[in-house]
């Protein structure tokens, strides 16, 4: 009984970072969709400067200063596949 409730311990502590990980996945995928729709819908000024609408995106989830050392402009398609 000793050596059950350490892995039950350490399978609900998985389960539970687990579940952490997917939520902040999603609500990172929300926020992108919410972003593109709102890029698609904006008016032609706005377009020549796309990177005005995804920096506050990346800034928010935290990862501008690593997105900016991997990609020099923040463009629709660099965001979503980063």
């Amino acid at each position: 009984m000793q050596k059950t409730k350490p892995m039950l311990c350490r399978v609900a502590d998985s389960l539970f970072w687990m579940s952490r990980y997917i939520e902040r996945a999603e609500n990172t995928a929300r926020l992108v969709d919410v972003n593109l729709q709102l890029l698609l819908e904006t008016s032609r000024g706005e377009e020549d400067q796309p990177h005005m609408l995804w920096k506050p995106i990346l800034n928010s989830i935290g990862d501008l200063e690593l997105f900016n050392t991997l990609h020099p402009v923040a463009d629709t398609q660099p965001v979503m596949n980063f």
